[in-house]
């Protein structure tokens, strides 16, 4: 008996020695995602680039937003205004707030430039400045909250309502730590609203109460150096209490090419700091990008898919709009990565809530080849538009990817309108009186001359195809989108 617990023993321990080392050189293929201790009621981490929520904590329950509503009025202002444009104080501006809330020290009949009154917005939280925005776009402070729920919707947000432009207390006034993410990575995305929370200070000038100028300053305590709490990674943000809502935070931050947003409800002093601190932590430790991997085998997989869901034809062509990014934890394998449509408002259904569309992006098709939305759901699409494409890991959004298609000459002209099939003929007739043109002109002893002119004239062509190509990547609308916008927009000119 010794002498078998000596063999077994001695086994055990060659098993050790030899495959212990090699557990280091396994890739991990569990997508095992970290996770954080919050004193926040309600947390959300999430990928800017990738839309991937990387940790959530209550992240779609009810909670009130404060001042970080600001964020949004500022979107809803980029949207309408230029920052040059006046803006007047009314009395109405100035007073219908709380008493000793943020102010500026702006007085009514002063006059300010959006870009002022933006400053006052974002860094000081000044609650006249929120109202007087409001009033100049769009004529009152409720017709601007319709405007901000709009935005909302547009955005994604499903759990939100926005009752005023500054984030007083309202019952009527609340989100989600999730909406406020996506509004976050909308500001993250606006260059406008980057280039005012770069500064850390800034001078109203011209206002009556303080003639010599009043300097604001920042007030979100990550973005400043002499602060305990500065954190370089944070590039912009919007803090945010009031009594109901206990202190809220909105954080924007950047290492390297990894672009993060961070949101806090209903949080403690100064633990809305230490939390936010907490969640870029796991985010940029714990967390990376991927690119997609086989993304042509994908690619044709969409392809197939699509044209059996009867979003495209058999000849039809799909591509990416840009190159395809997913959030997973640092080291984990693509294997088992699904994806599935992510089906937009259609003609037939102008009144299919935000709702419909989050469902159907969290509840992922399970099974051997899970990788679509079930048919039952399908819905007709507007025409020549694509479902955008959201990809999962475990049940898990972990990034999207934008469609487009490339139309053979022979569908797209059997596609066409008589008007569009007369102009192709036009064309092609003006191309051959061209070609002839030009033959003969190198013919005629132009040859060298004419011959670069063409090179050049192709290098040009190319250039602006592809620099054209690259934007309409950048605005993630294919091709044909964009000359159907172009042609609404020609139409509205007319009209």
């Amino acid at each position: 008996m010794r002498n078998k617990g000596r063999i077994v023993y001695s086994i055990l321990c060659f098993l050790l020695f030899f495959l212990l080392p090699l557990s280091d050189s396994i890739k991990v293929y569990a997508a095992t995602w970290g996770s954080v201790e919050l004193t926040g009621e309600s947390a959300v981490l999430m990928d800017a680039d990738t839309g991937a929520i990387l940790f959530s904590k209550n992240g779609e329950e009810k909670g009130y937003p404060a001042s970080i509503t600001k964020v949004l009025t500022a979107l809803v202002v980029l949207d309408h205004c230029n920052l040059d444009e006046k803006v007047s104080f009314s009395h109405d501006a100035v007073y219908n707030v709380d008493a000793g809330s943020s102010n500026a020290q702006i007085e009514a009949g002063d006059v300010l430039t959006v870009n002022d009154c933006l400053h006052a917005l974002l860094l000081k939280s000044a609650n006249e400045s929120a109202n007087a925005l409001a009033e100049h776009v769009a004529g009152s402070r409720e017709a601007f909250a319709e405007m901000m729920n709009d935005k909302a919707k547009e955005l994604g947000c499903t759990g939100s309502h926005f009752d005023n432009p500054s984030g007083l207390f309202s019952e009527n006034h609340y989100t989600t730590a999730k909406d406020m993410a996506l509004i976050a990575v909308a500001a993250f995305h606006n260059e406008k609203f980057l280039d005012i929370e770069k500064n850390l200070r800034h001078t109203l000038n011209g206002l009556q109460r303080l003639p010599e100028g009043n300097t604001i300053y920042m007030e979100h305590k990550m973005m400043l150096p002499d602060s305990r709490f500065y954190d370089k990674r944070v590039v912009a943000g919007k803090t945010g209490f009031t009594k109901n809502s206990g202190n809220t935070l909105l954080t924007l931050a950047k290492e390297g090419d990894r672009r993060l947003v961070t949101v806090v409800l209903g949080d403690k002093t100064p633990y809305h700091y230490i939390d936010t601190k907490a969640l870029l932590d796991l985010g940029f430790l714990e967390t990376e990008q991927q690119e997609l991997e086989d993304s042509a085998n994908y690619l044709e997989r969409i392809r197939l898919e699509a044209v059996k869901q009867g979003y495209i034809t058999a000849e039809d062509k799909l591509h990416f709009s840009g190159k395809v990014l997913l959030s997973l934890p640092k080291e984990a394998s693509q294997e088992g990565l699904e994806f599935q449509f992510l089906l937009p408002k259609t003609e037939e259904t102008e009144d299919t809530s935000a709702d419909d569309m989050t469902a159907n992006e969290e509840s992922p098709t399970t099974g051997a080849d899970a990788s679509v939305s079930s048919g039952s759901s399908i819905r007709r699409l507007k025409e020549n538009a694509l479902p955008e494409l959201v990809f999962l890991l475990d049940g898990r959004m972990v990034g999207k990817a934008s469609l487009y298609k490339e139309q053979n000459i022979r569908v797209m002209f059997e596609e066409a309108s008589p008007k569009t099939k007369a102009a192709f003929f036009a064309v092609t007739i003006s191309g051959v009186t061209v070609i002839i043109a030009i033959l003969a002109f190198l013919f005629g002893g132009g040859a060298l001359y004419g011959a670069k002119n063409i090179v050049d004239e192709r290098k040009r062509r190319k250039k602006w195809k592809e620099r054209r190509k690259k934007r309409l990547e950048e605005m993630k609308i294919s091709e044909e989108e964009f000359r159907k916008l172009m042609e609404e927009r020609k139409k509205r000119k007319k009209h």
